[in-house]
């Protein structure tokens, strides 16, 4: 099935009322806070539908699920600190909760790579790059990672869904061109 098929799927699920029963850990983010200035889109479901509806109609699977199961640990982790509504850890705690999930979905051979672009759906905010800025070992061996051209998709649409003054796309914008120049330019030609 295509992303666009899935989409879909889930809207057709929303639609009848079965979405809960269908995605009980992505319904549990209504009414889970997020810091305003970021995502003044609203609760962490909003912005998981957002989100949902970023992704191309024709992009590959992985990245519709990685993207809708994105912030699924945000039910669990997210707490007020005093001063603004935090979610640390909650891309681990989301990647424990995958494999069930599309197990039961029917999904369990795309399981463990939905895990890990949901795992690693936050790497860009530790990748302080500029225009002008090396790559270092690390960021090049993560790069070559077979599913990273996936989970730039999934950080776009997840940017895309962010209102706000989040600078997150113009990191995901940058980190992709890098990847193209450095990364995929070495193969062409």
């Amino acid at each position: 099935m295509t992303s666009r098929a899935y989409r879909e799927m889930v809207r057709g699920w929303l639609a009848e009322g079965s979405f809960d029963e269908k995605l009980p850990e992505v319904a549990a983010l209504r009414g889970v806070q997020q810091p305003e200035e970021f995502h003044a889109e609203g609760d962490a479901f909003v912005h998981t539908m957002l989100a949902m509806e970023a992704v191309d109609d024709d992009e590959d699977p992985r990245v519709f699920w990685g993207t809708l199961l994105h912030d699924i640990g945000k039910s669990e982790k997210t707490f007020f600190d005093g001063t603004r509504w935090r979610s640390i850890g909650h891309a681990e705690a989301g990647a424990v909760l995958v494999p069930a999930i599309m197990t039961r979905l029917g999904l369990g051979k795309i399981s463990a790579d939905v895990a890990w672009l949901v795992r690693h759906h936050l790497f860009h905010f530790s990748w302080n790059l500029g225009y002008d800025t090396k790559l270092t070992r690390n960021q090049r061996r993560f790069m070559e990672h077979p599913l990273f051209p996936l989970l730039l998709q999934v950080c776009m649409a997840d940017a895309d869904a962010s209102r706000g003054r989040s600078n997150k796309g113009d990191k995901i914008r940058l980190i992709a061109e890098i990847f193209e120049e450095e990364y995929l330019g070495k193969y062409e030609g």
